[in-house]
C-alpha cells in the first residue's frame, strides 16, 4: 500500500510540474506579443520641410526645430515625404489612404468625383474599430468629412477640440453667432473677418463652444487638450490615438508667446510673411510649433507611456507665402518624422512615401484590418520603420491642384500641367538630392527617353479626374470657382515656378 502511495505521490508532483511548466510557457509566450502600440500624429500647418533643421536645407543656420530634430534623431525622417499643397486635400488624403482621384479633393476649391463618402476610409475609424480610443485637436478643414457631424458614425472620433474660422459654421454647429469684434483675425487675402485661431480663438469641444480672452491661445489650448488626453487614457486598458493637426504656422503671421514675452502685445493683426515684421513672427512661430511638439512628448514621457508609443510629426504642405499651392516639389514636399517602440534609428534617410501611406500604416500597427469595399492607395510602411525591410515607397506622387507631380529615388517629374500648356511636365534626373540641389533637367534628353516612358506607365495608373482644358463646360459649372482661381493670371505666373528663396534647378520646360 505504500508502495502505491508513492506511485501515485510521484505521479501527481509529475503532474503539477508538467501543468506548472505549460502554464510558465503560456505566460512567456504571452509577454513576448507586444501590445499593441498608442500613436500620437502630430500635424503642422504650412510648413514645409526645408524649414525643420534635421533636413539641412538652410544651411549655415542653426535649428529652429531642435525637439524634432531630436525626435528624428531617434527615429526616421523620410528625406522625401509627400502630399498636396493645400491643406484640404492634403487631410483628405491622410485621413483617407487616397489620392484625390478618389477622395475628389484637389484644391480648396476644387472637390471633383470623389468616391462615394461611405467607400472612403478614415484611419480614425479603422483604429477605432479595433478597440482605440481616439481624439483630435485643432485644425479640422477635411473636405471629405465633418467630424463634428459624423464623429462617431464615419469618422470615428471619440473627443474633440477643434477650431472653425467661419461663424456660419460655428452657428451651424452650437447655434451661437459670434460678432466681429477687434480681436478677429483678418483674411490675408481680401481682408475678411475670421474667427481667430491664436489668441481669443474660436473653439468648440465635443459640441460646445468654449468661452476664450486675449489671455488664451489656441495652439496652448490645444496642446493641453491632447496631454489632457494623453493623461487620461494612459491607465486605460484600451490603446489610444491622439491626433494634434496644429493651427501654426499657417499664412496669418500673428505674434505668438515667444514675441508677447519680449514685449509684443497680445494681437491677431496679421503681417506678410515678405515683411521684416512678418518674416520675425514666422520663425517663432515655427520655433514655437516645436516647443509645442516637445510638450506633447515630455507628456507622453510623464504619462509612463514612452515605451508603447509611437509618435509622429508631419506638415500639411509646403511653406505658406512661399510654396503652399505650386505644382512644383517645394508644394508638396513635407517633413514626415516617425519615433518610438520597435521604430529602428535611421534618423534622417534616403527614403520616401506619401499620405496615402499613413492609414495602411497605423492600420498595420494597430492590427486592424482595412474593410475590402474601403480600399487605399498606399502601402503599410511598417516593415521599413521596424527595420524588417529597407525597402518603403519605390514611386510617389501628388496632385497640387491642376498640376501632377511623380517621383522615384533617381527621377523627378513635376509641373504636369495640361490647363496651361504644360502635359509632359519637367523631368529631372535628382543624382541622389532631395531638395533640389543638383537635379539635372533631362526634360529633351534622348537618353533619359526610357526613363521618362516609365515616368508615363505611372501617370497612367493614377490618372486625374479633372477636365484638361478649360473650354470643357464642367469648368464653368461644376468647377467655377476652381476656374476663377486657376484661370487668373497670378496662378498662371506663380503656380509652376519655384519659391523664390529656392530656385535651386533648372525649372525650364
Amino acid at each position: 500500500m505504500m508502495r502505491n502511495m508513492s506511485r501515485d505521490f510521484v505521479s501527481l508532483v509529475v503532474t503539477v510540474l508538467v501543468v506548472c511548466n505549460a502554464v510558465c510557457v503560456a505566460v512567456d509566450a504571452l509577454a513576448e506579443v507586444p501590445k499593441r502600440p498608442n500613436i500620437v500624429l502630430i500635424l503642422s500647418d504650412d510648413v514645409g520641410f526645408e524649414e525643420h533643421g534635421i533636413y539641412g536645407v538652410k544651411q549655415g543656420e542653426p535649428s529652429n526645430t531642435p525637439r524634432i530634430d531630436r525626435l528624428a534623431k531617434r527615429g526616421v525622417a523620410f528625406q522625401t515625404a509627400w502630399t498636396q499643397s493645400l491643406c484640404g486635400p492634403s487631410r483628405a488624403t491622410l485621413f483617407s489612404g487616397n489620392y484625390a482621384p478618389a477622395t475628389g479633393a484637389y484644391d480648396n476649391k476644387i472637390v471633383y468625383k470623389r468616391r462615394k463618402q461611405e467607400t472612403l476610409p478614415y484611419f480614425t475609424r479603422v483604429l477605432r474599430d479595433v478597440g482605440y480610443r481616439t481624439a483630435v485637436a485643432g485644425k479640422w478643414h477635411n473636405p471629405i468629412g465633418h467630424v463634428l457631424g459624423l464623429r462617431n458614425e464615419i469618422i470615428g472620433v471619440d473627443r474633440y477640440l477643434v477650431h472653425y474660422s467661419s461663424p456660419w459654421t460655428v452657428k451651424n454647429i452650437t447655434g451661437t453667432l459670434l460678432e466681429v469684434d477687434e480681436y478677429w483675425e483678418r483674411a490675408a487675402l481680401g481682408g475678411k473677418p475670421l474667427l481667430s485661431r491664436y489668441w481669443k480663438p474660436a473653439v468648440i469641444q465635443d459640441g460646445v463652444l468654449l468661452e476664450t480672452t486675449m489671455q488664451d491661445y489656441g495652439p496652448d489650448l490645444f496642446a493641453n487638450f491632447i496631454c489632457d488626453f494623453i493623461k487620461a487614457e494612459s491607465g486605460g486598458e484600451h490603446p489610444f490615438l491622439a491626433v494634434y493637426s496644429m493651427v501654426l504656422a499657417h499664412s496669418a503671421h500673428c505674434v505668438t508667446p515667444i514675441d508677447v514675452a519680449a514685449g509684443a502685445e497680445r494681437s491677431n493683426t496679421h503681417y506678410a510673411k515678405g515683411k521684416p515684421e512678418g518674416t520675425k513672427i514666422f520663425k517663432n512661430q515655427v520655433a514655437y510649433i516645436d516647443r509645442l511638439v516637445g510638450r506633447v512628448v515630455d507628456c507622453v514621457e510623464a504619462a509612463g507611456v514612452a515605451d508603447n508609443t509611437i509618435i509622429i510629426y508631419a506638415s500639411d504642405n509646403g511653406t505658406t507665402s512661399s510654396s503652399k499651392g505650386k505644382g512644383v516639389e517645394y508644394g508638396v514636399h513635407v517633413p514626415f518624422v516617425v519615433a518610438g517602440p520597435g521604430i529602428k534609428q535611421r534618423g534622417l534617410a534616403p527614403a520616401m512615401m506619401d499620405f496615402t501611406d499613413v492609414l495602411p500604416t497605423l492600420a498595420d500597427f494597430a492590427e486592424a484590418e482595412i474593410p475590402k469595399h474601403q480600399p487605399v492607395d498606399g502601402i503599410s510602411l511598417k516593415p521599413y520603420l521596424t527595420g524588417v525591410s529597407d525597402q518603403a515607397r519605390e514611386v510617389i506622387y501628388a496632385y497640387p491642384g491642376i498640376s501632377r507631380l511623380v517621383r522615384t529615388r533617381d527621377y523627378l517629374l513635376e509641373a504636369v500641367c495640361p490647363l496651361y500648356g504644360h502635359p509632359r511636365g519637367r523631368f529631372y534626373r535628382t543624382h541622389g538630392s532631395f531638395d533640389g540641389r543638383g537635379y539635372e533637367n533631362v526634360t529633351h534628353n534622348p537618353e533619359h527617353a526610357a526613363a521618362r516612358k516609365r515616368f508615363d506607365t505611372y501617370l497612367a495608373r493614377n490618372p486625374s479626374t479633372l477636365p484638361d482644358s478649360f473650354e470643357d463646360p464642367v469648368w464653368q459649372t461644376t468647377l467655377q470657382e476652381g476656374f476663377e482661381v486657376y484661370d487668373s493670371a497670378q496662378h498662371r505666373t506663380h503656380h509652376l515656378t519655384l519659391p523664390h528663396d529656392y530656385k535651386l534647378y533648372d525649372a525650364s520646360f
